[in-house]
């Protein structure tokens, strides 16, 4: 879901040291005293009760599991909206946590407990980012974790504050260089763009004085991210890189666009390594986002409301916490599909692109989150495609809008209880080859390939399987799909193969481990996710599993595929499991994935005594047995 924002307006300000004020087990504090509490970043959408509700308010006393204590403040409907906690029992607040709609969007953390805040987590609806404060004045000095989106959005309020300051945390660093281990002349290229950056900067702000605090982001087209494979660059690993963005963003009444530059990604952050220059990218560069005409606005005041209104439902769309199909998305995304279709109606035909791609995607977000049986949204998609077909046929925006369908249409049937699975398994490779035929140079034809080379592989159809991934090694190089669909082959023809594993250890990222050290036993290789309902129940029983083939040979690596080591510790850390764990970043992206076309969760290998694959596509259920028959 894409999210749009406004500088003006958003609550900030300085967050003192609440536990310094108000000690832990002192007195419950009032709801007003913790509501006087903002948080020090900007842009945080959370909830506050007014004047009037405050007095409703109820501030309760919480404990930690096992330690920690602070308060938590509740609304009239029992919604929570803060929670300020010390967590090593200091008597002192150390996380100050921001709710909206009574889900956590954003945290401000304490890390040495000196009372000043210097990380900051934005989570749920509110997004991923994670940020290091290193000198405790309220300003971000390096991102852990952000986004491509979400960097888009930092470049904007960089460019339109005139902030140099908030752009440099985002570009790459020495240290990033050297983890990426860029070779020769693409090293030098980007150190040269990096050291450009300031006066680049200076130029673009030059050429985009309209630009101010009320500047509002409304879209970023990415394109698909590019993997450069390590035997091609000569790196330790694989690099994954976006060649361009381009931001759309609505200034002093007229929309115009901005390229966010070049991006690596880094550890789980995506960072940059060129400034932010004005104007649309051409398309011979690469660029999704063709020609660059511009929207005035301010000769249009009725299209100028249309996409303030359009802002201002994305920023009340609620969250949705639980996963699945959500009554409330579903209508978020028709009523806003509803504005985009008046936006259309009043921009010219050269500037619908953007538009169009935004009202195919909420159509198809209402349609995955619709009722069963309601149609709504599948039909008003349908409609948009059959319309496209005609008009532009075969072109790259078609192609887009058809994907979006087909995909729609796929969740709905895969989520309809009783249905034959593999008859809609064959049904979507069906239209997904069909998709390819009509548009094999589209954006999003290397997805359905992928598709189409899984699900052969999931019927049992081994041979059709490689064909597909053949055919996105052959016509695809250099995009993320074709590493992948190597991969998958490899993985394909593994048996009888030596198996090749190497890369850090999740408890130590400078440690590599290789599972050469490990000859002479046999090596279960359980791929895993701490968002996959499975691992939990899988661990349990790889445990019995070690208990009694421990002993007699048998060894066994994890391999996880989180996107940040974060969430992978977090897991063990409430559900232990010793073993030994690697970690890369770019979770089912990065080269631990890649290297085996690991697209599913959980993924088990068995390697035996000599180093070479005895069974692949395994199942936990079914990896004991073939233990017994190869384990001599």
């Amino acid at each position: 879901m894409r999210k749009s924002w406004k500088f003006a307006g958003i609550c900030s300000g300085s967050l003192f040291l609440f536990g310094a004020a108000l000690p832990v087990f002192a007195a419950a504090p009032t709801a007003a005293q913790i509501l006087s509490f903002k948080p020090k970043q900007d842009g945080i959408l959370f909830s506050t009760p007014s004047a009037d509700e405050e007095n409703s308010c109820k501030v309760e006393l919480v404990k930690g599991a096992k330690k920690g204590s602070g308060w938590i403040l509740k609304d009239s409907q029992g919604n929570l909206v803060r929670r300020f906690f010390d967590s090593n029992d200091d008597n002192r607040i150390d996380v100050w946590s921001y709710y909206k709609d009574g889900v956590e969007i954003y945290r401000e953390i304490d890390t040495n407990y000196n009372g000043k805040a210097d990380l900051y987590r934005w989570l749920n609806s509110g997004g991923t980012k994670i940020g290091v404060d290193e000198n405790e004045d309220a300003k971000i000095d390096a991102w852990q974790v952000i986004s491509p989106e979400e960097v888009s959005q930092e470049i904007l309020k960089a460019v339109a504050t005139k902030d140099f300051s908030r752009l440099k945390p985002l570009l790459l660093t020495e240290a990033d260089l050297k983890t990426l281990d860029l070779q020769g002349e693409v090293a030098r290229k980007v150190r040269d763009q990096v050291l450009a950056v300031p006066a680049k900067f200076q130029a673009t702000l030059a050429k985009v004085p309209s630009l101010d605090e009320k500047t509002t982001w409304l879209h970023v087209e990415m394109g698909i991210p590019q993997c450069l494979p390590a035997d091609q660059t000569g790196s330790k690993g694989d690099i994954f890189r976006f060649a361009k963005g381009t931001i759309l963003y609505e200034a002093a009444g007229k929309t115009d666009w901005l390229q966010t530059g070049e991006m690596f990604l880094v550890n789980g952050a995506w960072k940059l390594s060129d400034a932010p220059i004005p104007g649309a990218v051409s398309e011979d560069e690469g660029s999704v986002r063709p020609g660059t005409n511009k929207i005035d606005l301010e000769k249009d005041p009725e299209l100028k409301k249309l996409v303030d209104e359009l802002a201002a439902i994305d920023a009340a769309v609620e969250s949705n916490s639980t996963g699945g199909a959500s009554a409330s998305l579903a209508k978020h995304h028709l009523r806003r599909a509803d504005h985009l279709e008046k936006i259309l109606a009043k921009v010219k035909p050269e500037d619908r692109d953007p538009w169009i791609r935004q009202l195919a995607d909420s159509l198809s977000s209402a349609a995955q989150n619709s009722a069963a049986g309601d149609q709504v949204a599948s039909k008003r998609l349908a409609s948009l495609e059959e319309q496209l077909a005609k008009a532009l046929p075969g072109s790259n925006l078609a192609g887009y809008v058809s994907f979006r369908g087909l995909q729609a249409d796929y969740a709905a049937r895969i989520s309809k209880p009783g249905e034959d699975f593999n008859k809609i398994q064959n049904e979507w490779m069906t239209k997904l080859a069909a998709f390819v035929q009509a548009y094999p140079k589209s954006d999003d034809a290397p997805d359905a390939l992928l598709q189409l080379g899984m699900v052969s592989e999931f019927l049992g159809k081994d041979v059709e399987a490689k064909n597909w991934y053949t055919q996105i090694a052959k016509n695809f190089a250099g995009k993320p799909q074709s590493a992948k669909a190597a991969g998958s082959i490899r993985r394909m023809e593994s048996e009888g193969q030596p198996f090749t594993l190497v890369g850090p250890t999740l408890a130590n990222p400078s440690q590599n481990f290789d599972i050469t050290s490990m000859k002479d036993k046999m090596v279960v290789v359980y791929y895993w996710a701490s968002w996959n309902g499975q691992t939990l129940g899988d661990f349990a029983k790889l445990k019995l599993i070690m208990e009694t083939y421990g002993p007699k040979g048998l060894d066994l690596v994890c391999v996880n595929l989180d996107t940040t080591s974060e969430e992978a510790n977090t897991f063990l850390k409430r559900s232990p499991f010793a073993a030994q764990h690697l970690y890369q970043t770019g979770g089912l992206e990065g080269k631990l994935a890649t290297d085996y076309g690991i697209q599913v969760l959980p993924q088990v290998f068995l390697v035996g005594k000599d180093g070479k694959v005895v069974g692949k596509n395994l199942q936990i259920s079914t990896v004991e047995e073939e233990i017994k028959k190869n384990l001599k």
